[in-house]
């Protein structure tokens, strides 16, 4: 890949262009360094505010005006606040880019914080500041970097609170905006499908008119050394225990970065991590657990997170700090630190696959880092980590009187000052231990029946391979819902040639990944690795895909994980809201059943269940194989053929569902939980993946959803009633559902379940504008491009095309399928499916 282009404009403003033509599609980024570290007390949670509201109009685009630009265009736009900077991007079809460069310029030049627009998106922050306090996940992370930071700026929660983000005025966010936005403290960052030197006169000419000058200079107060340990817990209406670890390292150019970045991937970084082996698999603590370095501009920590099983803190602790204190003490393997190493590396491959992590790249290097070239330099300085270097870094950073622990746990136990205290102050004694045209897809069928698709991508050396059979829930049912799921946990856990940790040291030296999946409709084997690989990534996946082994003590295993998820969806109020709906719109159908299965059912599961269910799923006439990637079709036949020309499993019949019913008459669901906001679900049901239907109610789809969408403008903006509001059509082998989902404050519970009835009723009594209809089509199509550019998405594509028996060339004809649906086509879906007397309604409120 060439060299980005780099300049800087007469007012100051740094401009970097990466030329990649293997797609045509662009992402325009315009990166502002300040965040909420530039923030004063007074000012927390401007900058996310800002984030919000530059979209939000200028003087030549109306409010909600931009977002329709952008999706009439094929993109897609969006922003992020971080500690240190701000960002806001589009990601576009190539052909589009212009428009793109003129939104992304006016929106930064003349935004004009609409008084009326603000007061609303006021409120739209204030829910989102609501729905972290939900979620207990984001609460122990604030909390933990609340207790870690008590004097930098990064222990402010980067949202703000309700009380900074509704008391600022507009003249005073307005001039906080003109203060921070100036050239010099702006990047625009481009990667695509463009000429670099042709786009930079097109951006000299549109971002110049950006006022130059130079932001504040600031002393940001620097976090004093703890000497100490440190704690925070929370109580919260949740099932799981949620606990974070964190000790204070440096800042992202410090030297010792790349060891503690290396020593991250040892200790919680992949399935073969240490934590990962022991706390999880072999002690069973933990449902999840990782670690990782993080490192922003200024110093900041090095994290272990976990979800525990039980009430096993202390367990959980001491497990963790015996892990600490052994690779403090002694070096790890030089094959772990190579497998490291060959981890961090692989991860600069696959974010090369789209422009919009490119993009970011770019970003964080130039605008955090301000040295595009400190990239080589860290993965130089990756390479020279030796085992020695991460004892070294280990014993310096994580000290037992430099931890800070941040816990979220259930209102139902007690966690008091002492015990934690204790805990911690007991820790320190636990006993050491190439681009080219456009190819064809190839289909072939090998000897014993089972369908391959193959196409070609050169551009990087990638090669991804999926499988696919039907099944999923819709081949369940009461008795033996969850099997599925279970299966799919199962099939990396162990082959008859492999165990559980032989399959994790495999997939890692692939310098990719291998895992199962499963949902409605299909079960299958996926996996994602470097073309150099190819012989060993084979050999692995079809180990997984046909010689599982269901070991008895990894069903235990996976069975205690999933029962602890079983009860932890209570907390996820949105995935509540949504089990609801489906069990109240497919009744006795399998559609209608959790994907986790209910607890009696996973607890009564043995193993020649799971082998049966499986036989009688994976068989050759049920079963799709996709590759895309740096590969030869040919020869992907013959290793396939090889693989499988002694498979003649015998052909059995598949479950035969029940049919699908409507619903008679309107269904209501209220599920009550004490929590702040409530969630509503509300739909009808959908129709099927062989149906022509699909295309005008995805277009119908995007009307209603997205940021330029009716549902967005009218009841977030316009109304200020949600944070979160957005339209789902899901297609399936059946009839799928249409539905529409809303977060929202419990006091306008009424109002926003109205709305949403109200605005479903316009699209079925009036024909939808052309303007919108084109609007909805670019963004579709401009998706679709984007989500193209991975071959993970495309082998998925491709396999779920075959299996479900579509159209050959589904992959492109999708785009003109989308291109063809009509306004009378629209009008006709919506008042097909989207009938009131047939609809269920799903409530989760306090």
């Amino acid at each position: 890949m060439q060299k980005p282009v780099v300049a800087t404009l007469s007012n100051g403003l740094r401009v970097i262009l990466l030329e990649k033509h293997d797609a045509p599609v662009v992402s325009w980024n315009l990166w502002a360094n300040v965040g909420s570290a530039n923030e004063n007390d007074q000012e927390a949670g401007l900058c996310h505010l800002i984030e919000h509201m530059l979209f939000k109009g200028t003087s030549r685009r109306a409010v909600g005006q931009i977002a329709g630009e952008v999706e009439a265009a094929g993109g897609d736009m969006n922003a992020y606040t971080s500690f240190d900077e701000t960002v806001f991007y589009i990601n576009m079809s190539s052909k589009n880019q212009d428009v793109g460069l003129d939104i992304l310029s006016d929106a930064a030049i003349d935004p004009t914080f609409d008084p009326e627009e603000l007061a609303k998106e006021k409120e739209v922050v204030v829910e989102e500041i609501s729905r972290s306090e939900d979620n207990p996940s984001q609460m122990v992370g604030q909390d933990l970097f609340g207790k870690a930071f008590q004097v930098h700026p990064y222990g402010r929660p980067i949202a703000g609170d309700r009380h900074t983000v509704r008391g600022v005025s507009r003249e005073y966010l307005m001039s906080f905006y003109r203060k921070w936005y100036v050239g010099s403290n702006l990047l625009f960052i481009g990667v695509g499908d463009f000429n670099a030197q042709d786009t930079l006169k097109k951006i000299e000419t549109l971002f110049s008119k950006i006022p130059a000058g130079t932001p504040p200079v600031q002393n940001i107060p620097q976090e004093p050394e703890q000497t100490s340990p440190r704690w925070v817990t929370r109580a919260m209406e949740v099932e799981g225990r949620y606990v974070d670890f964190a000790f204070p390292i440096p800042a992202m150019d410090h030297a010792d970065v790349p060891a503690l970045d290396v020593l991250g991937h040892i200790f919680g970084g992949g399935d073969n991590s240490r934590l990962e082996m022991t706390v999880k698999e072999k002690l069973g603590l933990v449902t999840s657990i990782g670690a990782y370095a993080y490192t922003p501009k200024s110093p900041c920590l090095f994290i272990i997170g976990a979800v525990l099983k039980e009430k096993k803190l202390k367990e959980t602790s001491a497990a963790i700090w015996k892990e600490i204190k052994k690779i403090s003490e002694e070096a790890p393997s030089s094959f772990e630190v190579s497998r490291a190493k060959h981890s961090i590396r692989s991860s600069r491959i696959y974010e090369k696959q789209t422009v919009e992590a490119l993009a970011r790249k770019l970003g964080y290097y130039a605008g955090s880092v301000n040295d595009l070239d400190f990239e080589e330099r860290y993965y130089m300085a990756i390479d020279r980590v030796t085992p020695e270097d991460i004892v070294r870094v280990a014993k310096n950073y994580l000290q037992p009187q430099r931890i800070t622990m941040a816990l979220c746990h259930s209102k139902k136990e007690t966690y008091s000052d002492e015990q934690i205290q204790s805990l911690l102050k007991n820790i320190d004694g636990a006993p050491a231990p190439k681009a080219t045209k456009k190819p064809e897809i190839h289909y072939f069928k090998l000897s014993n029946g089972v369908r391959v698709v193959v196409k070609e991508n050169r551009s990087l050396p990638l090669v991804a391979i999926r499988s696919a059979s039907l099944g999923g829930i819709r081949h369940e049912n009461t008795k033996n819902n969850g099997i599925t799921h279970l299966i799919s946990m199962m099939l990396s856990k162990g082959t008859k040639h492999r165990t559980s940790r032989e399959i994790s040291e495999a997939s890692e030296n692939l310098l990719g990944h291998v895992d199962a999946y499963m949902g409605r409709n299909v079960l299958g084997v996926q996996s994602t690795f470097l073309s150099e690989k190819l012989s060993e990534g084979v050999e692995l996946f079809f180990d997984i895909l046909l010689n599982p082994s269901f070991d008895e003590e990894e069903i235990k295993k996976e069975k205690s994980i999933t029962l602890a998820a079983i009860k932890n969806e209570e907390d996820s109020l949105g995935h509540l809201a949504m089990k609801k709906f489906l069990q109240g719109l497919y009744g006795n159908h399998p559609y209608g059943l959790s994907i986790l299965g209910p607890a009696k059912n996973v607890k009564q599961f043995k193993r020649n269940d799971l082998i049966k269910f499986y036989e009688k799923i994976v068989q050759p006439s049920n079963l799709v194989l996709s590759v895309v990637g740096d590969v030869n079709p040919e020869e992907i036949r013959e290793r396939f053929e090889e693989k499988m020309k002694y498979w003649k499993a015998k052909k059995m019949p598949l479950p035969n569902p029940p049919a699908i019913k409507k619903v008679a008459k309107p269904i209501e669901i209220v599920t009550h939980k004490n929590k702040i906001q409530s969630h509503i679900v509300y739909g009808f049901l959908g129709t099927t993946v062989q149906s022509s239907d699909r295309y005008a109610l995805e277009v119908l789809n995007y009307v209603l959803s997205g940021q330029g969408g009716r549902l967005f403008l009218e009841l977030r903006d316009k109304q200020a009633l949600a944070y979160t509001v957005s339209a789902n059509s899901q297609e399936g082998v059946e009839p799928g559902y249409f539905s529409v989902y809303m977060g929202t404050d419990s006091s306008k519970l009424d109002t926003a379940l109205a709305g949403i009835k109200t605005e479903l009723h316009k699209v079925c009594t009036t024909p939808i504008s052309e303007a919108e209809i084109e609007r909805s089509k670019r963004f579709i199509i401009g998706n679709y491009i984007l989500d193209l550019q991975r071959n993970s998405s495309v082998a998925s594509l491709l396999a779920m095309q075959e299996i479900y028996k579509m159209p050959k060339g589904e992959l492109h004809r999708f785009i003109e399928q989308i291109e063809k649906v009509t306004q009378q086509d629209i009008l006709r879906v919506a008042k097909k499916y989207l009938r009131p007397q047939h609809s269920v309604l799903s409530v989760i409120r306090p």
